[in-house]
């Protein structure tokens, strides 16, 4: 069986290594590649076949690995796709977060092609697979039964592999692959400790090291639990009790269970965008006590799990509180100079608010151009999911100070509502002073999809309403929400995730696919 893993990184690299020094297949059947050819040469090294030639590399295989950053993967699936043979090969993806819906959009031939997609799984090892001693989930996407059970066989070879649905596979993720990291921050914790109490630095983490792989044997070589070998250790008024009580009082299994959820599917993705008429006074200037308010909420909403990209205005008024007007200068000199001086101050205001929570901020500033350009477009999307993925909340605003002519066409609805179909959100929140579409003088609860109240509302409309209503109908084709609301009232982001009911807004439900 000839396997190519397209990606040499941490993962893939790994993966080939334990393939070929752990399994039943041959180093000569595997094949890898990478984008520099220094990458390369500690797999030649060991008998396996690695190119930079993506297109070359999965001519000859039987299983297909993609092993790239999320962001890349359309980029070299478009490049390989037209060389795979639908009829013969498989193809795995181990990219996490990517969703199936893409990967079939990326493979799709179109339906004059005798087969549409190559039959598809996900497959998410741990970096332990190198030395045979992972832990993989895999999940059908369009594979058989009998493909599936191939591709456990081959990864229960290397440790221990469990077949779970597609919606399973972020949890998954979590608790083993990121999982091996969270272990390692224990025994990097615990040595540390070790080193407090003053033992010997010499060989503390190897004492660690034997300590957590003894307490893993006990458990898999009984069959028995965590709990059932904690009680054989612990006495009453122990040194044991003691310890695991000073460590569930500085939230031990709390945290850890905190790190999981994060990265799991309970983690609900936002985008919030913040309109100029929530965060200014009515002389135009920055309000702080609203900003500061909503910081709050947002610190409150990543705690209850939800990862959160915040769109937000108020540059201008930033500087218009900074600086009197020049009556010398044009409206967009003007414009261009508050928002050039107001950028630094709230950007400023935002990191101490911030970072009192602990919680790190990333500025992103974009324009139009940017969603057009693939090449701009990736590397903003890559540049998000990284703040992301290291824990950092990234906050978005149009660059005021070189697209003023285009701010008569667009505004942070639509940039929000873009950064939202980029990322992949669950929920678009957009909030205004308004508190959500008004029908015949009453606030609309929800409108469906393509619902007609639309078109009739915004046939010659002008204005906040129909800018929100415009991204809104567009976003929802996306599978993703919107909600909008006024952003003055009390509270109003929390609530309009945890208690819904109990605040005025207007919800477009998304389309389903």
């Amino acid at each position: 069986m000839k396997l190519t893993f397209i990606g040499a990184g941490n993962m893939g690299g790994s993966a080939a290594m334990g393939f070929a020094k752990k399994s039943s297949i041959s180093p000569t059947e595997i094949t890898v590649t990478a984008r520099h050819e220094e990458s390369l040469e500690r797999f030649r090294a060991c008998g396996m076949n690695a190119t930079t030639d993506n297109v070359a590399a999965v001519k000859d295989a039987d299983i297909v690995f993609y092993v790239v950053k999320p962001w890349l993967m359309e980029q070299v699936i478009t490049e390989t796709c037209a060389t795979l043979d639908y009829e013969r090969q498989m193809v795995v993806s181990m990219a996490p977060g990517v969703k199936s819906a893409d990967l079939l959009k990326w493979f799709d031939r179109g339906d004059g092609a005798a087969k549409r997609y190559p039959d598809m799984a996900y497959v998410i090892p741990n970096t332990a697979v190198e030395i045979g001693e992972s832990m993989t989930f895999v999940a059908p996407i369009s594979t058989t039964q009998l493909q599936t059970q191939l591709l456990k066989s081959l990864f229960d070879q290397l440790g221990f592999a469990v077949v779970v649905e597609e919606k399973m596979m972020l949890a998954g993720t979590s608790l083993s692959s990121c999982g091996i990291a969270y272990a390692m921050r224990y025994i990097s914790a615990a040595s540390e400790g070790g080193k407090e109490l003053g033992l010997s630095e010499k060989d503390i983490e190897k004492v660690v090291c034997q300590t957590v792989k003894g307490a893993a044997e006990l458990i898999v070589n009984r069959g028995t639990n965590a709990e059932v070998e904690i009680d054989k250790v612990t006495t009453p008024g122990g040194l044991t009790l003691k310890g695991l009580s000073a460590m569930e009082k500085a939230g031990f299994t709390e945290a850890v269970i905190e790190g999981l959820k994060a990265v799991s599917g309970n983690r609900h993705r936002l985008v919030v965008k913040v309109g100029a008429s929530v965060l200014t006074r009515a002389d135009g200037t920055l309000d702080t006590t609203r900003v500061s308010s909503l910081v709050d909420q947002i610190v409150t909403l990543k705690k209850n799990g939800c990862e959160v990209i915040l769109v937000t205005s108020g540059a201008v008024a930033c500087g218009r509180s900074l600086i009197p007007e020049n009556r010398k200068l044009d409206d967009m000199q003007q414009r261009q100079l508050y928002a050039a001086i107001g950028q630094v101050r709230l950007m400023d205001m935002y990191y101490r608010l911030f970072i009192e929570y602990g919680v790190n901020v990333g500025q992103m500033l974009t324009i139009k151009k940017n969603f057009a350009s693939q090449q701009e477009y990736e590397l903003q999307k890559g540049c998000i999911d990284v703040m992301l993925q290291s824990g950092v909340l990234p906050i978005i605003n149009e660059n005021d100070t070189v697209s003023v002519t285009e701010l008569m066409y667009t505004d942070n609805d639509e940039l929000s509502g873009l950064v939202a179909e980029m990322m992949g959100a669950d929920t678009l929140i957009l909030l205004d002073s308004i508190d959500g579409v008004q029908g015949d003088g009453n606030i609309i609860s929800q409108i469906n999809p393509g619902q007609s109240i639309l078109s009739e509302m915004l046939e010659g409309g002008e204005g906040r309403m129909s800018s929100m209503c415009r991204t809104a109908e567009q976003v929802v084709e996306h599978g993703i929400r919107v909600l909008v609301a006024n952003g003055r009232r009390e509270n109003v982001l929390v609530s309009l995730i945890d208690t819904p009911d109990q605040i005025v807004h207007t919800e477009f439900l998304a389309k389903k696919d």
